[in-house]
């Protein structure tokens, strides 16, 4: 046997055990059982649960003033003015 022969052989061997491993992978994903994950909000962040309430008595109010204009509408010259041209 040449060496060419051998490396042809090895590398046969191993696309065979690549497709054997992929398929099987495949397969373990498309089949596996799924489960709901749950989480504890305490594993994302630390709460004492003592929350400090603070209020405050300067606060100046916010007054909202809302002026309201009423829109003029505008005449249309321009178009009165070229049918008058027109005729």
């Amino acid at each position: 046997m040449d060496f060419k022969k051998i490396i042809k052989i090895i590398s046969a061997i191993i696309a065979i055990a690549g497709l054997i491993a992929a398929a099987y992978f495949a397969v373990t994903k498309l089949l596996a059982k799924k489960e709901p994950e749950y989480f504890d909000d305490n594993d994302f962040f630390e709460c004492d649960n003592d929350i400090e309430i603070v209020e405050v008595k300067d606060e100046p109010e916010v007054e909202e003033s809302v002026k309201e204009e009423p829109k003029k509408k505008a005449a249309p010259k321009k178009k009165a003015a070229k049918k008058a041209k027109a005729e």
